[in-house]
């Protein structure tokens, strides 16, 4: 993409560029700020200004700078190093020159009047290798950054041109800002690499120091300093890396610690502005075709939607140009130059209507619509204050997965944007690790810079709940940050945070600012699809999938579907599960048709984890508790689950909301040794019956399968273990380890971190249930602030009395081929009570007796050394065999 020339100095005064993503710059130069830091992808961009010229930065940065009262312009790179772009500014430096701008370039070849001694001499405040002689020819050119008029005979031979070294350079550089007047701005190209490459580095140190960032008596010059970094922090990085202009540094740290962390000086992509005149230059000089003019504004709308640069539409719009392609909407969708969120000749409000279900969403979206429109036309009619400020119009959408929030949070940026409420209404869609940093320091940056990106348009949080949740005060860093820039940049920014809504309440109750942010008004629950609806989704995936039913699948799939429905958990993942089951439905039939793709799928091709709602394995009372009925002891515990299980089958039957009908997340509580795993895989078995659970497997780990040896790994190790368990249970023994931090690490927070959303996200396919001793299980509790309301039910394991520790260790012996004369019987009580009492708290009950069984089979070896083989004392246990009680 080439310019059009030199901007002219004759152009109508008070023109500017028109360029919207120069705005910042714009107000800078305006407000005389010393130092300005242009950066972002648009400083690579060509731009079209408002005379619809096609420009480089360099030209528009020029008119900016004019319109904001420089007389002097000048530009500095290390290839031309100093430049002007017009014949005010180079005309200042010559002597006798009264115009408001000067030139490098004639300077060293321009000479004052004749001193004693001989020769010319260089004008005051000038010196070279000579001191202030001049020793050249005044006809030979030293900077070629900017052609001097042409010699009559073009084709005559030109002289070489020299540079100027940084050292010189840098005097004349400091010589411009030194001077009163004329008014001064002096823009740096290419900053990364002028001032890592510039020789003279402790002078331009200096420089900056002196006559930009410290308080100077010509306050009214400027620095402009370009920079391609994407942020500010990117600027600071840079400029940091250096280690040799500290000025610079301090200055752009400045800009970032300021209050709400706005960043003036950073250029975007274009706006929907530049891009119609983009359209209107393209269709002039290459002939593009435009097929609907009056859609021109909703097309340039959806371009500027996409955030590219200008560069990469014009060689989009010349190869549509060269082959013959309109431009229109659908066109753009086909050539995947624009998604399909963008704008249509369908309206998002009709988008929303056509949507299924979301009734309630529908209803509330109205309402604030009318309420923007309403409060837009008081203030066109001058019926508001103007220091009224005006409502807020963050959301706040709560409610499982897939019931459209994404989907909907798309559409509202194009609903803002079409009520003027936002320029773009691109959606950027972020979760808590895009905002969070790893480390002190780096959150607030990291936030910010998410920010930067979705100005003008919605910056979507899903799972924002996680935010808040993190330790370390991370979270709180990134809530800070958001706060400021919600309310900093209200003008510019609509934040939509979602998730569900237990959590979401906890999220707004984080910090007071969050209520102020997302009033009540504008929370929204997108309530789950009744299975009518999911089951026309199932449907239809299949459909679009090629794929027909029998009539026999297609009635149990509703059967199935009401059956994940009843039992939904907090994590039912409503459409994308339908999707998921459909897509498995698919692999299975594939599998078994292999290329006769003509059959349809039938009963044999539905998932086994689906079929437990087909039939069912409710087998009565007894039939559930016979597992738990046979165990010894624990009739507290036997109890309790019976209870439970008695108030899911009530809510079962009255189809009563997934909250009652998912199985829970449990605490088993207890010393070691009371029968809390054999419980944990009775449990899993009971809620398979019940249909709570699709598989109802256990998972068995422990602080060592969980936990990894360095950053990241636990929560890679914690998620895979979760996968594991889904569908069944998660049973985790001594949980209590994981909120105490081993060998100076503290590894084990970040798998309770790991595990606390994933208990929600998987509610009704995953029940977690942890052991541990009460009071250790306390501190557990409090290890995460959402941990302690996602456990339910608290199940207390009681101590096993003697003689049900010697029924349980006869049960062992029994499985081995053992048994207990009544003497052993009566001493292996008074040893377990006398280890009890010797033991306390770390009595191991079942564990004790399986060590106990152990010394005595030796016991019994040695007393049977000399017995033949069959002897049937060789399988009685004596009163000798067990040890005495200490």
């Amino acid at each position: 993409m080439t310019g059009s020339g030199l901007p002219s100095v004759t152009r109508r005064v008070g023109a500017g560029p028109g360029i919207g993503r120069l705005a910042g710059v714009t107000t800078a130069a305006a407000d005389s700020e010393p130092l300005i830091f242009a950066y972002g992808p648009g400083t690579d961009d060509a731009f079209v200004d408002a005379s619809y010229r096609i420009c480089e930065i360099e030209e528009c940065l020029w008119e900016v700078l004019r319109e904001a009262g420089f007389q002097r312009i000048a530009f500095f790179s290390l290839d031309q190093k100093l430049y002007f772009r017009d014949d005010a500014s180079r005309s200042s430096l010559r002597p006798g020159g009264d115009g408001p701008g000067g030139d490098a370039t004639d300077a060293p070849h321009r000479t004052g009047p004749a001193r004693a001694g001989g020769g010319r001499r260089m004008r005051p405040g000038f010196a070279g290798p000579f001191g202030d002689r001049v020793v050249i020819k005044p006809t030979v050119a030293t900077q070629a950054s900017v052609p001097l008029p042409p010699a009559p005979d073009d084709s005559a031979p030109t002289a070489p041109r020299r540079r100027l070294n940084d050292a010189y350079a840098l005097q004349m550089l400091d010589l411009l800002m030194r001077r009163g007047a004329p008014r001064t701005a002096i823009v740096f190209t290419h900053a990364e690499e002028t001032l890592r490459h510039f020789e003279a580095g402790r002078g331009l140190a200096q420089f900056f120091a002196n006559n930009v960032v410290a308080y100077r008596r010509n306050a009214e010059h400027s620095c402009v300093l370009l920079f391609r970094g994407g942020t500010l922090d990117d600027v600071h990085a840079a400029i940091d890396r250096l280690g040799q202009i500290p000025a610079l540094a301090n200055a752009a740290r400045r800009l970032l610690d300021r209050p709400g962390g706005g960043h003036p000086g950073l250029i975007g992509p274009p706006g929907e502005a530049e891009l119609a005149r983009l359209v209107h230059v393209t269709r002039i000089s290459d002939r593009l075709q435009v097929s609907d003019w009056m859609g021109l504004n909703s097309l340039a709308r959806a371009m500027a939607s996409e955030l590219r640069l200008a560069r990469q539409w014009e060689v989009w719009l010349r190869g549509m140009a060269d082959n013959r392609q309109p431009l229109d909407i659908d066109t753009l969708r086909k050539l995947k130059r624009i998604s399909g969120s963008g704008p249509s000749s369908v309206s998002a409000w009709k988008q929303l209507e056509q949507l299924a279900g979301l009734d309630g969403v529908k209803e509330r979206l109205e309402k604030l619509r009318w309420k923007v429109t309403a409060d837009e036309e008081l203030r066109r009619r001058g019926l508001v204050d103007d220091d009224v400020e005006p409502g807020s119009n963050h959301l706040v959408f709560t409610g499982n997965p897939g019931t459209g929030k994404t989907t909907v949070a798309r559409l509202v940026g194009e609903m803002y944007r079409d009520l003027g409420v936002l320029r773009l209404g691109h959606v950027v869609e972020v979760g808590a690790s895009d905002l969070i940093g790893e480390y002190i320091g780096q959150t607030a940056p990291k936030t910010n810079a998410v920010i930067d990106r979705a100005l003008d348009g919605v910056l979507f949080v899903d799972e924002a709940y996680q935010i808040s949740e993190q330790r370390e005060g991370f979270g709180a860093e990134a809530i800070t940050a958001l706060l400021a820039r919600m309310e900093n940049d209200r003008a510019r920014l609509v934040v939509i945070a979602a998730g569900y809504p237990d959590r979401m309440k906890e999220f707004l109750d984080a910090n007071e600012g969050l209520r102020g942010r997302f009033p009540e008004p504008n929370i929204i629950h997108f309530d789950d699809y009744p299975p009518e609806l999911l089951h026309d989704i199932l449907l239809s995936r299949l459909t679009r999938l090629g794929i027909t039913c029998t009539v026999e699948l297609t009635a149990q799939l509703k059967i199935v579907v009401d059956g994940m429905y009843r039992t939904r958990g907090q994590g039912f993942g409503n459409a994308r599960d339908m999707r998921t089951l459909a897509d498995e439905i698919s692999a299975q039939w594939a599998q078994r048709v292999r290329d006769q793709v003509e059959q349809p799928a039938d009963a044999s091709d539905l998932p086994v984890r689906q079929r437990v709602y087909l039939e069912p394995n409710l087998a009565g009372t007894v039939g559930l508790f016979r597992g738990l009925e046979a165990m010894t002891g624990l009739q507290p515990v036997k109890d309790q689950v019976k209870a439970l299980v008695s108030q899911i089958r009530l809510a079962q039957r009255r189809h009563r909301p997934s909250s009652e009908t998912v199985a829970p997340h449990m605490l088993f509580l207890g010393p070691p040794g009371t029968g809390k795993t054999t419980v944990a895989r009775l449990v899993g078995e009971i809620f398979t019956s019940l249909g709570l659970l699709t598989r109802g497997h256990v998972v068995e780990v422990n602080r060592a399968k969980l936990v990894g040896g360095y950053v990241g790994q636990t929560a890679l190790k914690t998620l895979e273990r979760i996968e594991e368990a889904t569908d069944g249970v998660l049973f985790i023994d001594e949980a209590y380890s994981l909120s105490r931090s081993e060998s100076g690490n503290d590894f084990g927070a970040e798998a309770i971190d790991t595990l606390v959303p994933e208990m929600e996200n998987r509610r009704g396919r995953l029940c977690v249930i942890a052991a541990g001793y009460p009071r250790d299980m306390e501190h557990f509790l409090q290890a995460n602030p959402g941990l302690a309301s996602r456990f339910t039910e608290h199940v207390e394991f009681p101590d096993y009395s003697g003689d049900e520790l010697v029924t349980i260790l006869a049960a062992m012996s029994g499985q081995e081929g053992f048994t207990l004369d009544p003497g052993a019987a009566v001493k292996v009580r008074d040893w377990f009570e006398g280890r009890r009492a010797r033991d306390g708290a770390n009595f191991g009950n079942a564990r004790t007796a399986r060590g106990l069984l152990g010394e005595m089979r030796r016991r019994l070896a040695e007393r049977t050394m000399d017995l033949e083989e069959g002897d049937p004392a060789l399988d009685i246990f004596t009163a000798e065999d067990v040890p005495d009680a200490r």
